[in-house]
């Protein structure tokens, strides 16, 4: 893994500077950078906030940051122009958000329900804490596919969908397109097959689409997509959130059969930023 800077204000030169008159913006703001090591001795103000890395000429370039942060370790071969995020559920309890944006990170997930009739009592306090501090929102919801509500695959999947979009209608505006949660816990699974388990999906996600929100993005892991999923389903263009953990390589991560690219990459479930422990963190494409 590789030590990661997130500046939220950079300047590139070709040397360190001593007054801030000398300095060029010519770096958007929030950009993620991997830094080889600080400058020893340059400083502004008094403040050593010269940071270099070699570009791919071999030339050595400066990024002055002021109000550095860091977000300990990111994995290698970041696609370019990421962004870092994470997400949440009231078993965060209270996030330190404050430590969270001077991270870097820029959108938060926060679960909005379970099934149907478990709302997540935390969604609208997370929701206007996250949106005051400047971060983008978005939502997801634990998926049950069963039969309970309505006695039916496609009838289950409808009520779910039509509970989240009634518990979304009460929360501040999403910005980014709500998530199906797909995954096992340790005393669920779901009981369908491959076939219904696709129907339900697909059920899902067009009643979402058809009461004009964007298509849903789908978390989950690789294991169990491959489990659950029949090989020759048509999900492939639904954009993909892949959790997993065993590599720390953005090259190296696998994605279940049927697609072939990951939108947003669940590193690690134990990220630490300032008061937060073991939060979840993410790259997003």
């Amino acid at each position: 893994m590789i030590p990661v800077k997130i500046i939220k204000r950079i300047f590139i030169r070709k040397g360190p500077g001593k007054s801030f008159a000398s300095i060029g913006d010519t770096s958007p703001s929030g950009k993620v950078i991997n830094m080889e090591g600080k400058v020893p001795g340059e400083s502004i103000s008094g403040v050593s906030d010269w940071y270099f890395l070699t570009n791919t000429n071999g030339e050595k370039q400066y990024y002055w940051g002021g109000g550095l942060s860091e977000i300990g370790f990111l994995p290698a071969n970041l696609p370019a122009n990421c962004t870092i995020g994470v997400d949440v559920s009231h078993h965060n309890g209270s996030p330190d958000w404050n430590s969270i944006v001077a991270a870097g990170a820029t959108f938060v997930y926060i679960k909005t329900s379970e099934g149907v009739g478990t709302p997540d009592h935390k969604a609208n306090e997370f929701a206007q804490a996250a949106k005051q501090k400047g971060l983008q929102v978005g939502y997801y919801h634990f998926c049950r596919p069963d039969t309970k509500n309505g006695g039916a695959v496609t009838s289950d999947a409808t009520a779910e969908a039509n509970e989240v979009l009634r518990i979304m209608a009460g929360l501040p505006t999403a910005d980014l397109p709500l998530v199906l949660d797909l995954e096992d816990q340790q005393n669920w699974d779901t009981p369908l097959g491959k076939l219904d388990y696709l129907t339900w999906v697909v059920t899902f996600i067009n009643q979402i689409i058809n009461s004009g929100k964007p298509t849903p993005i789908i978390y989950s892991r690789k294991e169990y997509l491959d489990r659950r999923l029949p090989p020759n389903h048509n999900l492939g263009s639904v954009p993909l959130w892949i959790s997993y953990y065993g590599k720390q390589d953005c090259n190296a991560v696998a994605c279940p059969v049927g697609w072939t690219s990951w939108l947003m990459w669940q590193f690690t479930e134990n990220g630490q930023l300032g008061g937060n422990l073991k939060i979840d963190l993410n790259i997003k494409k």
